[in-house]
């Protein structure tokens, strides 16, 4: 979405833009106002190579870098993800990837995913789909938590309904709507019936955006309690939409939820627990609340892209 979203503004700028993919169209539509370029044979990308100023990489891609190397095109790269494995230790096509970092200029999303970056690098963060941009959503008609996100280990949606069972215990009488799928689908809906829980959790499967942003206006909270996240989009799509946060202290959380949500150490569903009862609180509520438009405003697309824009104006300056 975010390389997209940039291409179209870049774009809508004035600049001439070619996007160039490995994947298959696979039944969707094509990307509209862009020009296209799916599976490129060696010729057709040495001739994009020679028609380019600059080029842009949405993560790096070890198959098409030597074409931008031969042909001596500047590489801007975009980091969305570590350069790391989950248990911190480099493996070799990350190695190589890092090493790649070195030949041209790297844009972080965060400073998690800075810090396992070689080449020169800044960090600039990951932006929202207009969709979840609801200033307006209203506090008095908010109810019930929400998780979004893969059904897989380290997304933790299994904390999530832990927590829920220390709530209820605690005598907080809420819900929790669970939106995502994945292969732990099945052992989070036993793992429910089990804690007696199957009638306050709510598991939606793969939700649209339009969807979710519904849920994100509804929810009293969004829980993010990954183990592992490099930089929590949900998190700022929340966020966007008002919804106070209450998330893991890991990798990029901090930055995406700034001072719009709680931060909690992973794998602690009773700090976990805690930090839903400090987010319910109206007066914390209140004071989460008042710092969302500043953090919003400071991930809007045009902002983002106009600093892209800037750093790769530099380096093609400079080449």
């Amino acid at each position: 979405m975010m390389g997209r979203e940039l291409a179209r503004r870049w774009q809508s700028c004035g600049h001439n833009v070619r996007v160039a993919t490995v994947i298959e169209l696979d039944g969707y539509s094509e990307l509209p106002e862009l020009e296209v370029v799916r599976l490129p044979s060696t010729t057709e990308w040495l001739r994009l190579m020679r028609w380019g100023d600059i080029f842009f990489q949405n993560g790096v891609s070890l198959r098409s870098l030597p074409y931008a190397l031969l042909t001596g095109l500047p590489v801007v790269y975009r980091h969305p993800n570590l350069l790391t494995t989950q248990a911190g230790e480099i493996d070799w096509r990350n190695y190589l990837k890092r090493l790649a970092t070195t030949f041209g200029y790297n844009v972080a999303s965060c400073k998690a995913v800075a810090n396992t970056v070689s080449g020169p690098t800044k960090i600039i963060p990951n932006t929202f789909r207009p969709v979840f941009d609801q200033p307006d959503a209203r506090e008095e008609s908010r109810e019930g938590l929400l998780f979004v996100g893969r059904l897989v280990s380290v997304k933790g949606a299994d904390v999530a309904i832990e927590v829920l069972r220390r709530l209820r215990a605690r005598g907080v009488d809420t819900t929790l709507t669970v939106c995502g799928d994945g292969p732990n689908r099945t052992v989070l809906e036993q793992q429910a019936r089990d804690e007696g829980l199957w009638n306050a959790v709510s598991f939606e499967g793969w939700t649209s955006p339009e969807e979710l942003a519904e849920h994100y206006r509804k929810a009293e909270a969004l829980l993010v309690p990954s183990r592992y996240e490099p930089f929590g989009i949900v998190a700022l799509e929340a966020i966007a939409s008002r919804c106070p946060v209450v998330a893991s202290n890991v990798d990029g959380l901090p930055e995406a939820v700034g001072d719009c949500g709680i931060l909690v150490e992973p794998d602690a569903p009773e700090a976990l627990a805690d930090g839903i009862q400090r987010v319910l609180d109206p007066s914390v509520r209140e004071q989460l609340r008042a710092a969302m438009p500043e953090h919003v405003d400071r991930h809007r697309m045009d902002r983002i892209a106009d600093e892209y824009l800037d750093i790769i104006r530099t380096v093609a300056h400079e080449a």
